[in-house]
């Protein structure tokens, strides 16, 4: 812990367990009432009430959703400005599997503790907390980098509750496809001849990528689902619709992915005859944590009884949107576990563990974690300085860096 930080660790200790029974009612009514991309309207005001209430100004309906806000708040004049970052949104169908009410909360928590840590210790600073609707389909946070909301900060924090505690997170670049293909309906017995067959074409596409995987790069990833497959056996299916995702380890990979994506799924469409719409929603960039911020949370992280392991660059990796915010300014991403080891998030386990107590406590911690990582940016120069160095030279791309923190 640098001499500033240690300054004000108690007090970021003090607020958080002052708030401890309001951000536990705050994380549970968002998990009661799970609410899925740009839908977040009752989470996203519970958040902004939480924040006004704590001294946040707070600005909503911000880079054109209306489930994004942008609260600030300022210790002093002037002075470096941290970052953290709220994710409320659930997933399709499964409620909060992924934690997401925990990430919300732990972001808010996070800067309001901050706050009152730097403003009781005179510590001349900024804090803001961004809510960022959809990162799990819709790219909330990409309007956001585009609209420069983190170009003046020194840091962007976040954390993801996991079956371990790590304080690097690996994520690939991805992009979301949505497919369909319209063909010709006819008796599929009597005037098969007459049809126009959307199932062989989407048939074609998926025998299409099943060969290209085979020549591409490690790390990849293709997968998807069909939602619309014919309606009766004896009809030559009309359409068939569904959705993809491309994945990969850097951006700059993704794009060639996706020029041969489109091509495989034009192929098949010229190939049966039938006409295709496919239409590619957005593209998540891969996460770069920065390594001296990642330093500085592995030793939070340990301080607040966490127990953080060394990750395995590249393993059970998914994507995020955080990784467009990693682009814009130094960012870390850190895993917190709420569940034994083995349990995936996504799953309906990880959704019934995300509101139990021990999740909460976990959070809290967490909370503390990233407020301790935001106070030595903003208390500590020669830190903050490290953090603009390694960002500007891209050293945390290196394979061997793992978030052991030495």
């Amino acid at each position: 812990m640098s001499i500033a930080t240690d300054s004000i660790a108690a007090r970021v200790q003090a607020v958080l367990n002052e708030q401890r029974l309001d951000l536990r009612h705050v994380s549970l009514d968002i998990h009661s009432h799970p609410e899925t991309a740009f839908e977040e309207t009752r989470a996203c005001a519970t958040l902004c009430g939480l924040l006004i209430s704590n001294g946040f100004e707070v600005r909503r309906d911000v880079s054109g959703m209306a489930t994004a806000f942008i609260a600030d708040a300022a210790s002093g004049e002037g002075g470096p400005r941290v970052a953290f970052v709220c994710e409320y949104d659930a997933l399709r169908g499964m409620g909060h599997a992924c934690g997401h009410n925990l990430i919300g909360t732990a972001s808010a928590a996070a800067g309001i503790a901050l706050l009152r840590a730097l403003r009781e210790a005179g510590i001349q600073g900024q804090v803001r907390v961004v809510g960022s609707p959809a990162e799990e389909g819709g790219g909330g946070k990409i309007p956001l980098v585009a609209d420069g909301v983190f170009d003046d900060c020194d840091a962007a924090l976040i954390l993801h509750p996991a079956d371990r505690t790590m304080s690097v997170m690996w994520a690939l670049a991805c992009t979301h496809w949505r497919w369909a293909f319209t063909g010709r309906a006819a008796h599929a017995a009597g005037d098969p001849d007459k049809g126009l067959n959307a199932l062989d074409a989407f048939v074609h596409a998926y025998t299409g990528i099943a060969m290209w995987r085979q020549r591409l790069l490690d790390g990849t990833r293709v997968h998807g689902f069909i939602a619309e497959g014919g309606t009766a056996p004896n009809i030559i299916p009309e359409r068939t619709s569904g959705e993809f995702l491309t994945r990969a380890r850097e951006a700059a990979y993704l794009d060639e992915m996706n020029v041969h994506f489109r091509a495989i799924f034009e192929a098949a469409a010229a190939a049966t005859g039938c006409s295709l719409e496919l239409v590619q929603e957005n593209t998540y960039k891969d996460l770069r944590s920065n390594r001296v911020l990642a330093e500085r949370g592995h030793l939070h992280l340990e301080e607040v009884g966490l127990a953080p392991e060394v990750s395995a660059p590249w393993a059970r990796v998914g994507s995020t949107d955080v990784g467009d915010v990693s682009y814009a300014c130094p960012t870390i991403h850190p895993e917190v576990a709420i569940i034994h080891e083995g349990v995936s998030c996504h799953t309906h386990e990880f959704r019934e563990a995300a509101a139990t107590e021990h999740a909460h406590d976990v959070m809290l911690r967490g909370a503390a974690a990233l407020a301790l990582t935001g106070a030595d940016i903003i208390a500590d120069a020669a830190i903050r300085d490290a953090v603009r160095t390694s960002f500007a030279a891209e050293p945390w791309r290196r394979p061997e860096w793992t978030g052991s923190g030495v």
